[in-house]
Parts: structure tokens; sequence; C-alpha cells
């Protein structure tokens, strides 16, 4: 992380090491006061890696704020990205940098209650968390401690049962109540009125994986990489079309041309790239005209894309647009949780659309207009990040891909 230059992926923070059942005796944090520990992550500008990229020290200062108790941390290892396995490889290789994030978000927002939902198509990541945690909870001198501290907090683990919808914070904290999935209505929001009605903290994996280094080495030094608004480095997963497919750590601000070309070595033989979708499929696609665009939260948003959750996924010229916009309707009207209308119907809708240009069929019998009108209500009303992530992936196919896309309509 302090190495300006690509490599392969290392999870971030300070590696805890187990002994006969015991956390090594190390420090989780010293002791420091819960609004230095807020300041700092405010001043490391670390911005959520699980997509929004909301500002993480200013999420914590608004539920450290909250009047009400009790409060609860809650980390969404629900990664359903596809080709995105970077919260997974942090919960296989090092659960107690999680823990150790979650413990110390815990004391900075005053909260003495975590959860952990992980998906159930990680099965050695719910094993390793589960005995991390076992560990983490009876490691203290008495017993009751976290981590070998005198911090009283409790962790539990709760695995989901295949719904993508729970990548989403609201569905997520609905499936740890045993409700259905379904994005809440805002306001209000997580922060006032969360899991169980409390106030709560959502953060993903990765996001909480970088606050010990941080607090360890100081907001300072995080902020001095990467680029303004977008500081630190960001784990990537680069998809099998590619040379080198994996996963990789790179500093904010480098180019996208250098992460497909240096990183992941070009598309394999045979490939020609055609577009690059970044953050998985609710999010805009990068045509290979663009790839000297900075990797950056402001920089993709510009061209119409996004960070997301760090998955790119390379198509190439076998792929037709008709295709890809098949494919991606299709997986968003099968996982739509039903809440909203725009959603529900949209989805669908487009689907069926495309379906007939898939292939050797006939051309779409429908209006082009049509279609734009269905994404910009999909934009526009959508209760939460899923409908207006697929109307931003249309946007970005009718921007960049215009020609071929009108080839489908009558």
């Amino acid at each position: 992380i302090r190495e300006k230059v690509f490599r392969e992926f290392r999870v971030i923070g300070e590696r805890y090491l187990a002994t006969r059942g015991q956390i090594r005796p190390g420090q989780l944090v010293e002791v420091r006061a819960r609004p230095w520990v807020v300041a700092e992550v405010e001043a490391s500008q670390l911005r959520g890696r699980g997509g929004a990229g909301f500002l993480t020290g200013k999420k914590w200062r608004i539920v450290a704020a909250q009047a009400r108790t009790p409060r609860n941390i809650v980390a969404n290892l629900d990664e359903g990205d596809p080709g995105a396995y970077i919260d997974r490889m942090i919960a296989e290789l090092d659960p107690y940098c999680l823990l150790e994030g979650m413990a110390i978000a815990a004391h900075a927002v005053g909260a003495d209650k975590g959860w952990i939902y992980v998906r159930c198509e990680y099965p050695q990541a719910v094993a390793a968390l589960r005995q991390a945690v076992a560990t983490a909870q009876n490691s203290g001198s008495n017993g009751n401690g976290f981590l070998g501290t005198d911090l009283r907090f409790e962790v539990e683990l709760v695995v989901g049962r295949g719904s993508y919808m729970c990548g989403e914070e609201t569905a997520m904290l609905n499936a740890i109540e045993h409700q259905r999935p379904v994005a809440r209505p805002r306001p209000p929001y997580v922060a006032e009125h969360g899991l169980f009605g409390q106030t709560t903290l959502v953060n993903n994996v990765e996001t909480l994986a970088s606050i010990p280094w941080i607090i360890r080495n100081g907001a300072d030094q995080y902020a001095a990489m990467g680029v303004s608004g977008s500081r630190g480095t960001k784990v990537v997963s680069l998809n099998s079309l590619f040379q080198n497919p994996g996963l990789y750590e790179v500093e904010f601000g480098v180019p996208l041309r250098e992460i497909v070309e240096d990183c992941g070595g070009g598309l394999r033989e045979g490939s020609t790239m055609a577009g690059l979708i970044i953050g998985g499929p609710l999010a805009g696609v990068v045509p290979p005209t663009l790839f000297d665009t900075p990797f950056g939260f402001d920089e993709l948003r510009a061209i119409g894309a996004s960070v997301g959750h760090g998955g790119m996924v390379a198509f190439d010229q076998r792929t037709s647009i008709a295709q890809l916009v098949h494919h991606v309707f299709a997986f968003g009207a099968y996982e739509s949780c039903g809440k909203c209308t725009p959603c529900r119907l949209g989805c669908g809708a487009i689907e069926r659309m495309f379906k007939a240009a898939v292939g050797d069929g006939p051309v779409i019998d429908a209006a082009h207009q049509r279609f734009v009108e269905i994404v910009e209500a999909l934009r526009l009303t959508s209760l939460c990040g899923f409908g207006t992530g697929l109307a931003e992936f249309a946007q970005s196919i009718m921007r960049h891909y215009d020609r071929e896309l009108r080839t489908c309509f009558k």
C-alpha cells in the first residue's frame, strides 16, 4: 500500500497471527478518544469501497452523533458483482484485519454489537470468519475482551441465502432481521433507524480492512496516495478474458489503460477489446477510446462510469451490444426485489425488447424512444441503487454504442 506501483493483491492492513488459539499480543489501537479516531478517518479521506463511495469518516461522525443507543456495526460481505472476489479474499486470508477494523469502528461510534453478513456462496470465507470471531471474542484476559483488548464488543455472523439485492444496505438489514430482502424507502436513513430500528453503521469489508493501516500509520500517509477526491488504494478484480486475470491493488489516479495493459496484460489472444464494465452490472461501460481516464471516483463519474466495488469485466468483439443489454437486464429482472414499480416492470420490459435481437433473431419490434423512456424512469424514480445503476449502464450504452444500439430497433 506504501508503494506507488502495481502488484498482485495483498490484503490491506497488518496481519494478526494466531498461536495456539490466541491472538498474538499486539495493539488493536492505542487508547485514543473517540473523536480523535473519527477525525483521523475523516482526514484520511477514505471513501466507501462498496460502490456508493460515501466518505467513511463522515458516515462515522453521523452515527457517533446520534443520541440513541444501542448502536450497531454491520460489515457488508454480500459481494455479488460478477467477477469480483475482493471481500472474499480479505475474509479468507486475513479475517482478523476485518475484525480489527470493526472493533476500531465500534470504539469510534460507541457500538457494542457487530454483524457480518456474508453470502452463502463463500463457504471458505464463512469458515475462516467463524473461527476468527470465536477466537477474537475469547482472547481477552478475562474472557470478555475483543481481540485481546478491554473492548466489550460482540460479533455475530449471518450467512445469506443467495439474493443479489442484499448488497444494498437496507435489503441486507431486512435479511438480518429475517424479513424479505427488499429495499427500504429513505428517509429515515440507516444511521438513524437501521438494524432493528437502532442506530447502525454499515461499511463494506474492504473499507473496514483499510482502517487499521490508517490508524497505525496516520491519515496523512494514506491521503498522500491517490488523487483529489479518491485517496488511498483500491483492489480491482480483472476477469478471465485478460491475459493475467486476478486481484490487484492499485493507487487511485492511474489511467485505466495501465490497469488493463500492465496489470491485466491486455486481452487473451484472438480477442479485441470492445469495452470494460467497471464495478459490476449496475454501472456504466467504458469504451477503449476512454481508457486514458484516471481511475478515480470523480473521473469515472465524468464519463458516465463508476469505481463501484472494483470488478473489471472486459468484453470483446464477439459480444454484441444487443447480447450485452439483454444479459444485464435479464439479470436485473431476475434479481429485482420488486419493491418499486420502475424496476419491477422496467427491467422485464427491456429484457423482452432485446430478447429478439440476441443471436440470429429479428430486430426488436419496438420504438427506440420507448427504451429511452424506461431507462429515464429507472434513473429518476427507482427506490434504490439497483434501478439507478441499471439506468447508468443503459445510458452509457446509448452514449458510447448508440450506432450499434439503434440497429436493434425497426
